[in-house]
């Protein structure tokens, strides 16, 4: 293998939660007691639209929902088209700069573990005011080329136009200052089929850059965008019952144990 050990390691970006039109235009009021919901936009081929929930540890939430009128055919040609609405479907890794991601790839392809990621994929949307934000994305896929369940391996948002402007977390402090406490997030945990666990550790510990007896059994450290958050930051993998995809919050003091952020999704708040 080649030495890559320089190559940065991996920063949370995003968690991608899909809902309805409607519920999305509505959100605001559903989420005003425990979060605050900033303006997203219209994603590039005005398929889909969102709205943000911003941390202060530079991670957000997309709230995201397909457009009104689009065809089935055409939905279920996106990569979360097939997914139910109300759950997270996906998250999203990111580095400081897209040509680290090249290591990332090689890494993956080495590990043979039947996955693998494509060339990064120009992606982008318009804010509210007019502001052109532009990404590559590099998605996951396995050894036939084919897309992988969304969720059960991260996609890579590599940004072309300053995250700044994509994530404004710093220039808008008031956006993070959630009633529920929440700063940021401090774990994540995927829920994955048996005969999956042992190529996705695989996988994991190629993206990590780390060796299976050099980490926790089933458990891998991950970057904030705000290097200064004092969270656990923690991705766990284990074949068990329940969502995809758990999330848990770093919380403040009054903030809850536990809190449905929608119907159905239920995060927990760690000190």
């Amino acid at each position: 293998m080649s030495d890559l050990s320089n190559t940065p390691q991996p920063t949370l970006d995003h968690i991608v939660i899909l809902v309805s039109a409607k519920d999305l235009l509505e959100l605001p009021d559903r989420l005003k007691d425990s979060f605050i919901v900033s303006p997203g936009g219209t994603h590039a081929g005005g398929q889909t639209f969102n709205k943000l929930i911003l941390f202060e540890d530079g991670v957000y939430i997309e709230l995201i929902a397909f457009a009104e009128g689009i065809s089935p055919e055409e939905r279920k040609k996106h990569r979360w088209g097939r997914q139910r609405e109300n759950t997270i479907v996906d998250w999203a890794y990111t580095l400081p700069h897209e040509s680290d991601f090249a290591a990332v790839q090689q890494r993956v392809k080495d590990a043979n573990a039947g996955f693998t990621y494509k060339d990064p994929v120009p992606g982008g949307r318009t804010r509210p005011d007019g502001v052109v934000l532009k990404w590559a994305i590099g998605a996951p896929q396995d050894a036939n080329g084919n897309e992988t369940e969304p969720g059960f391996l991260p996609f890579w948002c590599l940004d072309r136009t300053p995250r700044s402007n994509r994530v404004p977390y710093e220039k808008d402090k008031a956006q993070t200052q959630h009633p529920s406490g929440a700063r940021g997030v401090s774990r994540l945990r995927l829920s994955v089929a048996q005969e999956q666990l042992s190529a996705l550790q695989g996988v994991y510990d190629a993206i990590h850059n780390v060796d299976n007896a050099a980490r926790g059994e089933d458990e891998w450290l991950f970057n904030s965008p705000n290097t200064s958050a004092n969270a656990r930051h923690i991705l766990g993998v284990a074949s068990e019952s329940g969502p995809k995809v758990k999330l848990a919050f770093q919380g403040s003091v009054g903030s809850p144990s536990f809190l449905e952020l929608l119907p159905g999704i239920v995060v927990k708040f760690e000190a």
